[in-house]
């Protein structure tokens, strides 16, 4: 089978493996680019694609949180250069879609991507943005989270300094009179997903056929090792538990305080708060990241 330079290319981005093995594993797999990272992988060739750290375009992340802080928008809007998404028009226009945004949704997801889209005062700000800047500029991703009916709680936004990464978190409990307690978790928490990326809150959340493959990861790379059969799986279910620690918020170490995990700072603030608090959901957005 002949792999193109840009397939190959594309794999070495997502794995950092060399060049040959990377067409070799592309060649091996029929092209497929799942099927050659988790030959690569298997191989120990490769760690696990990190592909929300990269960006292919430029533009910026924005979102907001409603007054009363139980709903919350975020957005993606790209541009071709970062000399134009630092551009005044450019943020500009930035607020008033994610204003426009507020205001339009309603069931989320690419629902209201399509209402935004197909809006004729958004289309039309987007033309004229583009006709001065000279650049196509594209709305690329939109969502939004909110507080469960009936529930107390909040709504926290998190967004990086320049713009490239932006979070929300929606966290349920009644804080009491100790709202500023409640706020500072839900700060950590924004910050915690920011930085340390988790793909769920807590490990039920993963789907089986996920925990299938790393398994199967995991044992091939056991015996490409030389481990001994009868350690495999003992060696196969503490990787498995690296994992989970990795992927799932709750058991992630807390970024400020690598003693503790973050399950065990909820139940801490719980705690002094005298009720419960869960995290109900959060979305991560980094630039790039809807063109992969």
């Amino acid at each position: 089978m002949n792999i193109s330079a840009s397939l190959v290319k594309k794999l070495r981005e997502k794995t950092q493996a060399g060049m040959m093995d990377c067409k070799k594993a592309l060649q091996e797999s029929g092209g497929d680019m799942e099927k050659s990272v988790d030959h690569l992988r298997k191989q120990g060739i490769a760690k696990a694609a990190a592909k929300s750290q990269r960006t292919t375009r430029e533009g910026l992340i924005a979102a907001k949180v409603s007054p009363d802080k139980r709903s919350g928008v975020i957005l993606e809007l790209n541009c071709e250069t970062d000399f134009v998404a630092r551009t005044d028009d450019f943020k500009a226009l930035t607020q008033r879609l994610l204003k426009r945004a507020e205001a339009l949704f309603s069931d989320g997801g690419q629902a209201a991507l399509e209402r935004m889209r197909k809006d004729e005062s958004v289309t039309e700000q987007i033309s004229n943005v583009v006709a001065k800047l000279g650049e196509n500029i594209n709305l690329s991703r939109l969502s939004a989270l909110k507080l469960a009916s009936g529930t107390e709680g909040k709504v926290g936004v998190y967004i990086h300094p320049g713009d490239k990464l932006g979070v929300l978190v929606v966290m349920a409990g009644d804080h009491g009179t100790k709202e500023e307690d409640f706020s500072l978790l839900l700060k950590d928490m924004s910050m915690q997903v920011a930085a340390a990326n988790p793909s769920v809150i807590e490990r039920q959340e993963l789907p089986p056929e996920d925990l299938r493959r790393e398994r199967e990861i995991y044992r091939q790379q056991a015996k490409g090792e030389g481990k001994p059969e009868k350690i495999i799986e003992r060696i196969v279910n503490g990787r498995l538990e690296k994992y989970y620690q990795d992927t799932c918020l709750l058991e992630q170490s807390f970024i400020k305080d690598q003693d503790k995990t973050v399950g065990e700072l909820i139940d801490e603030t719980a705690r002094k708060l005298g009720g419960e608090i869960k995290v109900q959901g959060f979305l991560r957005f980094r630039l790039g990241e809807s063109a992969e």
